[in-house]
């Protein structure tokens, strides 16, 4: 009896011990190929083991922490809160029908928690600060060429991917994508591929002709109310989740 007791307490450690271990594994997935490190590793010793397996564009390139339910929580409130203003106007009104083609979108939006960090070889080889270290966990990088495309969503017909022209203006990109008609005429909401969001101006009287970069986001928002700021704060919310999708390539 001593012995089983013995044995079972033996059992216990290492099933305790086994489990520890496995908290203390690094796991980074660079696109499809998962690699795991026993300590905590730097950005730039794991891009070391991909840098030349492909002409990657680093400005696209982003990391995810796959352990951390950040973006399917912020997913999630902004449905809430798409439903919440669904009921405030009624069915037949361009109102309801932009906040319902919002909604098809972003419940079909694939997202997960972006890291802030830029993701580049030569940079985090060069600067300290843009080397950060991956600490225990699960983690994603996605590495890719050089996109063609423009991805326009929220208050567009046809929302998707669109060709990217070179030294095209985000005047010219936003009035070439036909808008809903409760779009609003003024701003859209550029997010860069590293992440960074910006209100631009489209109409005439706060033309922005800064270039849109390949592989960006164009959020074009529902037309706000005027005595109501409902409709802004959920622009700003569904801009910000934005920053956490898992684009198709």
């Amino acid at each position: 009896m001593k012995f089983i007791c013995t044995l079972f307490i033996a059992l216990g450690f290492i099933t305790s011990t086994s489990l520890h271990a496995n908290d203390g594994l690094v796991s980074v997935m660079v696109n499809k190929q998962t690699y795991q490190f026993d300590r905590p590793i730097r950005l730039s010793s794991v891009l070391s083991i991909v840098a030349d397996n492909g002409d990657w564009y680093w400005p696209t390139a982003s990391a995810f922490d796959l352990t951390n339910p950040k973006a399917e929580r912020e997913k999630e409130i902004a449905l809430s809160q798409i439903k919440e203003l669904l009921v405030s106007f009624n069915e037949g009104s361009d109102t309801h029908k932009a906040l319902q083609n919002l909604f098809d979108q972003v419940s079909s939006w694939t997202v997960s928690t972006r890291l802030d960090m830029p993701i580049s070889y030569n940079r985090a080889r060069l600067f300290f600060e843009d080397n950060p270290m991956f600490q225990p966990g699960k983690y994603w990088i996605r590495l890719n060429g050089r996109p063609n495309v423009v991805h326009f969503s929220g208050a567009v017909v046809k929302p998707g991917a669109y060709q990217h022209q070179s030294d095209t203006s985000i005047y010219t990109a936003a009035h070439t994508v036909k808008k809903a008609i409760d779009a609003d005429r003024s701003v859209v909401y550029v997010i860069d591929p590293m992440g960074n969001i910006e209100e631009k101006g489209i109409a005439y009287w706060n033309l922005d002709f800064a270039q849109l970069m390949p592989g960006s986001q164009v959020y074009v928002p529902i037309s706000s109310e005027l005595f109501s700021n409902k409709l802004k704060q959920l622009n700003e919310r569904v801009a910000a989740l934005a920053v956490h999708r898992v684009l198709p390539q």
